[in-house]
């Protein structure tokens, strides 16, 4: 009896311990490590609590408010991969091959609507060269069966909806796991040389032009901070040229005006997301005119954050390059902004986690 009465008191101390805590120690608005805002405290009402909404939104708050939140994930990590020996957790896993990642699944359904998206886009474009391609998740690289993200089955679907009225050009080869960060999801800048060569072979361009390296120190992704694992740094570099440092950079602000800017912000890789570096991260339009060259030639880039570090080294080909994100521009409202030159090419690159995810594309699909 006195075993039970001296049990129950501990759980009491621990139990009433960390309500103590939980209650003198303020919470985190924004976790540096997943890159997010945290959840914040939900609205106490009638409604909220008849339906439900209330206990389902305290509890994701709870869990992100935690005290000693960080160390606990920490440990759940350890135990998942380490002790238990699962392959992911919640998704998410890690090997020596490709790093952290995260498991993206094949969502046929989404493809399709995103090649319908694109068929709308390039049904205004007759004029220009149109091309496509698929940036793969890198799980694919990572050296062991995972059920993630097939590029050829993506290829297929893609041009089951736009035949031949685009040209593809296959980029999966020219990428490997050492290619991308081992701690986050995108693409190394410093190491798209292939990709470059696989555009240019297939868009009829100019072998890549030199750029010399700029390293701005260690990165930590999200991948790395999702599963809170203790995972040794990537390297963040820049890839910098003469028609790079000459060239001049507007980006579309709120207000429906382009203003000037650079193309690497070195302010940002000390922020909240040092992937922000190139080209300011989240922008709907972004045009760079290059003053130094020999061609009339331009782009017009259908992307997303994958194409921030891709476009800038595209650059050198051409006499513009217009950067188009539909995540947060509406195609509908593009011709307020951009006049799309006859003769011009037109790329669509978008990687795996917008084509399982096509709603976050603004454009009509007819």
């Amino acid at each position: 009896m006195k075993s039970c009465n001296w049990l129950t008191a501990v759980f009491i101390l621990i139990i009433g311990g960390f309500f103590l805590l939980n209650r003198l120690i303020p919470p985190p608005e924004f976790s540096a490590s997943e890159r997010r805002l945290l959840r914040v405290m939900p609205e106490f009402s009638g409604a909220s609590v008849l339906s439900g909404a209330f206990m389902s939104d305290f509890e994701d708050y709870a869990a992100d408010s935690f005290v000693f939140r960080d160390g606990l994930r920490s440990l759940k990590a350890a135990a998942v991969f380490g002790l238990f020996r699962q392959s992911d957790k919640s998704g998410l896993y890690y090997n020596a091959t490709a790093g952290a990642g995260k498991i993206e699944k094949l969502n046929e359904a989404s493809l399709a609507r995103v090649a319908a998206k694109i068929g709308v886009l390039a049904a205004g474009l007759e004029e220009c060269r149109l091309y496509y391609a698929v940036i793969p998740d890198k799980s694919i690289y990572a050296g062991r069966p995972l059920p993630g993200f097939d590029p050829e089955t993506a290829r297929r679907a893609m041009a089951a909806v736009l035949g031949d009225r685009l040209t593809y050009i296959d980029i999966v080869p020219a990428l490997t796991g050492e290619d991308f960060y081992r701690t986050d999801l995108h693409w190394d800048q410093a190491r798209l040389a292939g990709v470059l060569d696989a555009l240019g072979a297939g868009m009829g361009l100019a072998p890549a032009a030199f750029f010399a390296p700029e390293t701005l120190g260690d990165f930590t992704g999200v991948y790395a901070g999702q599963l809170a694992l203790p995972i040794e740094p990537d390297q963040m570099t820049i890839m910098t040229a003469p028609a790079l440092t000459e060239a001049e950079a507007q980006y579309l602000g709120q207000d429906g005006v382009f203003r000037a800017g650079a193309i690497y912000d070195r302010e940002a890789f000390a922020g909240r997301d040092p992937y922000d570096v190139f080209l300011r991260g989240a922008q709907p339009l972004i045009v760079l005119d290059n003053p130094a060259a020999d061609t009339d030639k331009e782009l017009y880039l259908f992307r997303d954050s994958f194409g921030s570090s891709l476009g800038p080294l595209l650059l050198p080909s051409y006499a513009r390059v217009t950067f188009i994100d539909l995540r947060y521009i509406d195609s509908r409202a593009l011709g307020q902004y951009v006049t799309f030159t006859p003769g011009a090419d037109v790329l669509f690159l978008y990687s795996a986690q917008i084509l399982n995810n096509e709603t976050v594309l603004l454009a009509p699909v007819s």
